[in-house]
């Protein structure tokens, strides 16, 4: 696919699909665990938690070399495009290295910090400290898909994290509970796949990258770090701060749930999955644009990625209004698929109320956020996303959800009133137009202002 083929479907259906298989395997784990022991699933979400908080440091190459590379392509400059990411992979391997001997080190007091019950603590450890290897191979991974969506090789992308995902999935049948010739390993079997399920999909990344495009991993020389670093380190940067202070948000919120009970953590865990269709199309649609407005900032047609966002957002309200929809009225037969436990059913439907007002603040929120972020408005998220997220979101939280004993209906409201204000926001940013002149890719930039 080239630059003159902007089509926000064709570039999106893969992307749901490759995004909905990577969550898969977080559907898995919780899916088996659940048929295994209600505590692994807790100890897996305290986790899994701490991982999504560490892999945000990833994220500054692989946001970075998204939009520099797209930005690139529209421009017709390819080779500098490929140069981007084969620095960016460098710079992940780094990362995801020091990433692994933190959690390592210091695994056990991170836990302590998010106040996770005795209970699952050793258990969310060994987890944590074997799935932090993937953290590595899935660092390069995210920089090498980044580059590849940008040169619209969504298909293939789509294709690789599919059959590693099944790959993840088999493995983790027979390692929980032991089958065949297999031991029984619980909570570990699952880490273990999951962690080899990435190494997998690094290699086939790897091997796709240099066949489709032509990018040659293990040739970077010197002169293209300092060409190319500090652009994606400029969008990359404050990207991925924004990310940081949503995983650490939602950490503050595990926090929370920990106070009110096991059960709550349990229930929110399974609202997750049960919204997780609804989440990965809003995260796809907002990827698919954010690919359409880099390439039209790219060739500076400023007016085609404006009335682009706005097009795609007014479409994908619809969707997602009509599947949380769906899933509110269905939710208690949705929820059994994932426990029996009658408790843990009622506290998820309540939930589920909250999440119609979520899902719609986060969809709005994500389209024109990753917007911003092709044209390289890459500030205005950050400030807006602290001043939310920790001032308005937590405080809502913790006082509906702790103080005033809503419990988890009350975590929601907080999470819903953050989405919310900042999706308005942001819209009221694009519709401005502030965004214009903050590309990285041609000589007459300005500098980014808020």
């Amino acid at each position: 696919m080239n630059t003159k083929d902007k089509s926000i479907f064709k570039l999106t259906w893969p992307i749901y699909l490759e995004l909905l298989f990577f969550m898969l395997m977080g559907i898995a784990d919780t899916l088996m665990l659940s048929q295994y022991d209600d505590l692994a699933v807790a100890a897996v979400g305290n986790a899994n938690r701490l991982v999504f908080l560490f892999t945000v440091l990833l994220n500054i190459v692989a946001l970075g070399v998204a939009v520099v590379v797209s930005q690139y392509l529209g421009a017709k400059k390819g080779k500098e495009a490929r140069d981007s990411i084969r620095v960016g992979m460098y710079v992940s391997l780094l990362i995801g290295t020091t990433v692994f001997f933190l959690v390592q080190l210091l695994g056990r007091t991170f836990f302590n910090i998010i106040n996770t019950d005795a209970i699952i603590l050793n258990d969310a450890l060994n987890y944590l400290r074997v799935v932090a290897l993937g953290v590595i191979f899935l660092g390069i991974s995210q920089t090498i898909s980044a580059g590849l969506k940008s040169h619209g090789q969504t298909k293939i992308i789509m294709t690789v994290v599919g059959i590693t995902n099944l790959l993840n999935v088999i493995m983790n049948f027979f390692l929980i509970f032991g089958i065949w010739i297999f031991p029984e390993l619980g909570i570990m079997g699952a880490a273990y796949a999951t962690t080899f399920s990435k190494f997998v999909t690094m290699i086939v990344a790897l091997i796709v990258l240099y066949k489709r495009i032509n990018v040659h991993p293990f040739r970077v020389p010197l002169s293209m770090f300092h060409e190319h670093f500090f652009k994606i380190i400029k969008i990359g940067v404050p990207s991925a701060l924004e990310q940081f202070v949503y995983q650490f948000m939602q950490v503050m919120i595990l926090s929370f749930l920990n106070m009110i009970g096991v059960l709550a953590v349990t229930a929110q865990v399974y609202v997750f999955n049960l919204v997780l269709p609804i989440l990965v199309f809003s995260l796809a649609i907002s990827q698919g644009n954010q690919i359409l407005v880099g390439w039209y900032v790219g060739e500076k047609d400023f007016d085609g990625a404006y009335k682009r966002t706005l097009k795609t957002l007014k479409f994908s309200i619809f969707v997602v209004l009509g599947l949380v929809l769906f899933m509110y009225f269905n939710s208690p037969w949705l929820l059994s698929i994932f426990t029996d436990d009658p408790e843990i059913i009622r506290l998820g439907r309540r939930a589920m109320f909250v999440v119609i007002f979520l899902e719609i603040g986060r969809l709005s929120n994500l389209v024109v956020i990753q917007a911003l972020r092709a044209a390289g408005d890459v500030i205005y998220p950050v400030i807006i996303a602290t001043f939310s997220m920790l001032g308005v979101s937590l405080s809502v939280a913790y006082l509906f959800g702790v103080h005033l004993g809503y419990g988890i209906v009350g975590i929601f409201m907080g999470l819903a009133a953050d989405e919310i204000l900042r999706g308005t926001l942001v819209f009221i940013r694009w519709i401005k137009k502030k965004w214009v002149g903050k590309d990285v890719v041609h000589d007459e930039l300005v500098d980014i202002e808020v």
